[in-house]
């Protein structure tokens, strides 16, 4: 009754136990008065599947209780986990953990503080396991742990240096809290410089930027201060996509800026592998240029901006599908046929036919301020060399000031080497970009996506990308 952690196991349980789980003050005082083991039925040296006077008392949030059993030696640290070899699952994990996980799994944070303040005793010896002591190649002397845990009211600012098993039981009071969403707990906990595991604060950030929006900005300090570089799958197919989200809805500018050094640093500043254009491999030309615009032996014509322009069906035909449905549509009529061209300059009209008769793109001549106009006309002809040839043009001159019209445009088109570039750029440049002007604002966070997906879905799959490209890492390490 009153004590969710208190199961149908209750073998070893003591008279003690049971005043605890009651809160019975004055029995307790009279059992251990009379020599009751403040443990109950668990000892240092044995393994049982019970709990501990303290550790019900923790559960409980009886703060007289915890203090009481302290005054008489209680060991905070002391866990009755072990694993049963004998059940049916062949490695059932029996016990409890230590009373600090206890009270962080119930929200006692009173108690939690009380434990933490609770002095050390320093002939109190900690018994790794075999394997434990293999990993450390250390017994089980006292050290500095990982981390500095300073402790509440009485302890001040004295550095307390933890063993491993008592680091290891910090650890998991704030996997408990943060599992059961316990908040402040698991921020206490990490003031007192307890390390983060990459599950700890990914659960937390989330819990804040659903319950608790101010607490977000700290956590992402965190996280900038102390990345590992890590390339897990939890951080690639989970962390990023949490951070995306707080991306994409904060509404706090800080919040969005950190974010936005987050992403940079994740994708790193190494630089963007150029592209390079095929065309440009010495190709040799498909027919004699002379031929351009020539009306000898032309057998068709097109109308571009009421100019004629002469060509031969055998080199369009061959090399774009647009222009074999066009020539063998409706639209090519006559002797010889006419075809009106729309919506395409004569000087870009131009440019294709050359890119067309010379087989490739190594003596075009084309201005930087003509090439999405170009890239346009390559789209709409299919043909996909030109397209390249765009692309590796674009690539080049991406800067602040046009980032959003060349995204728009590698959309627009199915420039897919541009967009991966453009993204790229984006995901550098981010915090640049965001306080540059409102365009790229405007791009990011623009209710109507723009065609092809939405443009944060987009960096997303980029970022995970580029991650996953350096190389999958071991399973998430302490941050």
């Amino acid at each position: 009754q009153g004590c969710a952690m208190v199961q149908a196991e209750n073998q070893h349980w003591t008279a003690l136990t049971y005043s605890a789980l009651q809160g019975n003050i004055a029995i307790a005082k009279l059992l251990l008065e009379r020599g009751a083991h403040v443990e109950g039925g668990a000892r240092l040296s044995e393994e049982k599947a019970t709990m501990t006077p303290l550790q019900v008392a923790a559960a409980t949030g009886s703060l007289d209780m915890v203090s009481l059993l302290l005054s008489h030696g209680a060991h905070p640290f002391l866990s009755t986990v072990y694993k049963d070899s004998v059940s049916y699952s062949g490695a059932a994990q029996r016990g409890c953990y230590s009373a600090f996980a206890v009270a962080a799994a119930h929200g006692q944070r009173a108690v939690l503080h009380k434990l933490l303040s609770h002095p050390l005793n320093p002939n109190t010896k900690e018994v790794l396991s075999l394997e434990e002591i293999l990993a450390e190649g250390t017994g089980t002397t006292e050290r500095r742990g990982a981390i500095g845990a300073r402790g509440p009211s009485e302890s001040g600012n004295q550095l307390l240096k933890l063993s491993k098993p008592q680091i290891k039981c910090l650890h998991e009071a704030m996997y408990h809290s943060t599992e059961n969403n316990h908040l402040e707990i698991t921020l206490d906990l990490r003031n007192l410089g307890v390390s983060w595991s990459l599950h700890c604060w990914m659960s937390t950030l989330a819990t804040a930027h659903s319950t608790y929006e101010p607490t977000i900005d700290a956590l992402l300090q965190d996280f900038l201060h102390v990345w590992p570089d890590d390339c897990s799958a939890q951080f690639v197919d989970e962390c990023l996509p949490l951070l995306f989200n707080i991306f994409r809805y904060s509404k706090n500018e800080g919040t969005t800026l950190l974010l936005a050094d987050i992403f940079s640093t994740c994708y790193g500043r190494e630089a963007i592998k150029p592209i390079r254009d095929p065309c440009l491999n010495g190709t040799v030309s498909r027919i004699d240029p002379k031929f351009v615009n020539n009306p000898e032996l032309s057998d068709v014509q097109f109308r571009v901006e009421g100019r004629v322009f002469y060509a031969h069906k055998i080199v369009l035909v061959t090399s774009s599908p647009r222009f074999r449905g066009m020539l063998s549509s409706k639209l090519c009529e006559g002797n010889p046929p006419i075809v009106q061209i729309n919506d395409i300059r004569y000087h870009i009209f131009q440019l294709v036919m050359e890119f067309l008769y010379k087989g490739g793109c190594e003596s075009l001549d084309v201005d930087q301020v003509d090439v999405l106009e170009l890239m346009a006309a390559a789209n709409f002809f299919q043909l996909d060399g030109l397209l390249h040839f765009c692309e590796a043009k674009c690539s080049s001159a991406v800067d602040l000031d046009n980032i959003v019209s060349m995204y728009i445009h590698a959309k627009v088109y199915n420039a897919t080497r541009l967009m991966e570039d453009c993204q790229g750029f984006l995901l550098q440049n981010l915090v640049a970009l965001l306080t540059y002007d409102d365009s790229v604002r405007r791009l990011l966070f623009g209710k109507k996506p723009t065609r092809g997906g939405d443009v944060l879905t987009g960096l997303l799959h980029a970022l995970q990308s580029r991650i996953e490209a350096r190389g999958r890492g071991p399973p998430s390490t302490p941050i």
